[in-house]
């Protein structure tokens, strides 16, 4: 006998805060371990002026869509991406990159990771 999929419905405000450190702050609303399919999905804020390091997710590629602020994502042999809200990015699994809020308000970000991230 097949087994069903499994539906899941998950609350922003009941999902904790995961602090980016000098960046700002991430939730990870959809993850493999609570949902049992293999993406991550994340809902971030990026302070005014901050940024994260460069970095590469090696086996992951990640979808992110800009729902508020804008900025710049970095990427390494490609160049600079100045986005805004409604834009979105993809980058490739193993490409270095990072995130920059180039502006003087919270930018909020949605990213999705296939496969999951954890």
């Amino acid at each position: 006998m097949e087994e069903k999929a499994r539906i899941c419905v998950f609350d922003y405000e009941s999902t904790p805060d995961e602090a980016v450190p000098g960046a700002g702050t991430i939730r990870r609303m959809i993850t493999k371990e609570n949902s049992g399919m293999n993406l991550t999905l994340s809902k971030g804020i990026l302070k005014p002026g901050a940024g994260h390091g460069w970095h590469a997710h090696e086996t992951q590629d990640e979808a992110v869509f800009v729902l508020e602020g804008e900025g710049t994502m970095h990427i390494e042999g490609y160049g600079d991406v100045k986005y805004k809200s409604g834009m979105s990015i993809v980058i490739p699994r193993g490409v270095r990159h990072y995130n920059e809020n180039t502006s003087d308000a919270d930018t909020a970000l949605i990213s999705v990771f296939n496969p999951a991230l954890r």
